[in-house]
């Protein structure tokens, strides 16, 4: 039977005495998370800035013509006598482009009478920041803050040019209003879109009472509409087309993370073999004393873990850090955006410490079976 004081030969006893040799694996484990978590990050803050510019389609939902300049009358009242449709306005858009970590992206300036403009916004969540919202008729435009900080504009700034390839207006139209919300959102004169624009778009808004009514709006709508002659833009559509979008991208990063994880743990694997053998006398001793193979595995299995886990914390803090150092000081100056505690990221690189335990404790098992200590005894004397 051991002799050992209790507590003598925990699994922290081989950390804390060899240093050298735990922290190689331990930064392993945290340069990799780091790596991972990061990369999954940046590439997932499309979704997140998707969903924030696009955001505020969960709460209206657009009908547009196809191949016409207006929605055929039928149509037009069949939204407007849609029994979860309260409020259903006409709205005229412009477009210009912000800018993303992944490129250009098109967005909406929704052409609204000051009745509908007051009324989205405050179903929308948001309200006036600085300046004022755009008079009825007159070449202004209100956009969120973000977005004007994403263009680099300041109140008085042009917005829309005539000379303009991303954001093009007949007549140059001022930024008289900046905007704060949970959503992106951008709103001008939906009269002076009808009497400027030649090949404006006439289409409707719905909006039903609260969210749920919403989602069963958007329903009826896509599903009661003539495809041939109008569409309706839903946020159940947003999330079916970004997912559909994203789908090779998404792929693509899954097989090149599995080969990391691989790679990463079969490196950690045989870093702990080699430690395991350099430890063989210790584990010999051990052995002769009375301590079985069984409990030497245990012990080498949380010496794992704990690595593990440290690696797996010290990778996660430090890419929280990083992303948050990044996001602060350059990608928020340029309006884009980037969450550096997504969820999703570390939930990804989760498989990179337990690939490298089951790595790591492979080899120790491998050579415990392989073990004889009554003959590394003899040869160590």
């Amino acid at each position: 039977m051991p002799i050992t004081p209790a507590g003598q030969l925990s699994a922290w006893l081989y950390l804390r005495r060899n240093p050298g040799r735990a922290l190689p694996v331990a930064l392993v484990i945290l340069v990799s998370v780091t790596l991972v978590a990061s990369v999954v990050s940046i590439i997932r803050s499309i979704d997140l800035t998707v969903f924030t510019m696009y955001g505020y389609h969960r709460h209206l939902a657009f009908v547009s013509p196809r191949n016409a300049l207006e929605l055929r009358p039928e149509i037009a009242l069949s939204v407007r006598e849609d029994p979860l449709a309260t409020r259903v306005f006409t709205v005229r858009p412009a477009l210009l482009t912000v800018r993303t970590v992944f490129g250009k992206m098109p967005f909406v300036v929704l052409g609204l009478s000051p009745e509908a403009t007051q009324v989205v916004l405050d179903r929308c969540g948001v309200s006036v920041y600085a300046g004022r919202l755009p008079a009825d008729g007159a070449p202004e435009v209100a956009v969120s803050e973000e977005i004007a900080r994403n263009l680099g504009l300041r109140l008085g700034s042009v917005v829309l040019r005539p000379g303009s390839e991303d954001a093009f207006a007949p007549r140059p139209m001022y930024l008289v209003g900046l905007l704060r919300g949970p959503v992106w959102i951008a709103v001008t004169s939906e009269r002076f879109v009808r009497d400027t624009f030649i090949l404006s778009v006439e289409s409707l808004i719905a909006m039903a009472a609260d969210d749920g009514a919403q989602r069963r709006l958007e329903r009826s709508l896509s599903e009661g509409l003539s495809k041939a002659h109008a569409r309706a833009w839903t946020f159940a559509t947003l999330v079916r087309e970004t997912r559909d979008a994203l789908s090779s991208l998404y792929l693509i990063l899954n097989v090149v993370i599995t080969i990391v994880v691989c790679a990463i743990a079969l490196l950690a694997g045989m870093l702990s073999s080699i430690y395991f053998r350099q430890r063989l006398p210790e584990m010999a001793t051990l052995a002769a004393i009375g301590y079985t193979r069984g409990f030497l595995l245990r012990r080498a299995l949380r010496e794992t873990v704990i690595l593990c886990v440290a690696g797996w914390a010290g990778g996660s803090a430090l890419t929280v850090g990083l992303l948050t150092g990044l996001r602060a000081y350059v990608l928020e100056p340029r309006g884009l955006l980037l969450n550096p505690m997504d969820p999703g990221a570390f939930l990804y690189a989760a498989p990179l410490p337990l690939t490298i335990g089951a790595f790591a404790f492979w080899s120790i098992w491998a050579g415990l079976r392989r073990f004889d200590p009554v003959s590394i005894i003899e040869r160590r004397g």
